[in-house]
């Protein structure tokens, strides 16, 4: 089923982020991502395997004893998914919430990733009447 498939794309693309290991984690960004793939962040464009790997060393030299984790279940409708997540220091202090959505191809790889900084929009309390 692709949506169990595309969950355990969303996990093995958050270990990624996790993984030390360089090796290991260009393992996981080919189990999570096409290699077509194409992200955006704000100011930022990645296309591929390699430029996902160079993003994710960096920031783990720039964060170190950061992590990534999951704070939402991963919402998949057909081949579109969304999810929100954040990162956890060593002591378990959590911010740096941001919201991914994107688009897995047929075999339920990532190609195609937005990501946004900061909690999603989500509250009722941000929708302005009509």
């Amino acid at each position: 089923m692709i949506e169990a498939r595309i969950r355990a794309t969303i996990e093995a693309y958050v270990a990624a982020w996790n993984e030390q290991d360089g090796p290991q984690r260009m393992r996981l960004i080919e189990q999570a991502c096409a290699k077509d793939l194409l992200m955006r962040t704000p100011g930022r464009r990645v296309e591929g395997h390699r430029e996902l790997d160079a993003l994710m060393a960096d920031f783990q030299r720039r964060r170190p004893g950061e992590r990534a984790v999951l704070s939402s279940a991963v919402d998949v409708q057909g081949s579109v998914f969304r999810y929100a997540g954040l990162l956890e220091s060593l002591t378990g202090a959590r911010g740096g919430e941001t919201f991914d959505a994107g688009e897995c191809d047929e075999d339920g790889r990532i190609r195609v990733l937005l990501t946004f900084v900061g909690a999603p929009p989500f509250d009722d309390r941000h929708i302005e009447p009509r």
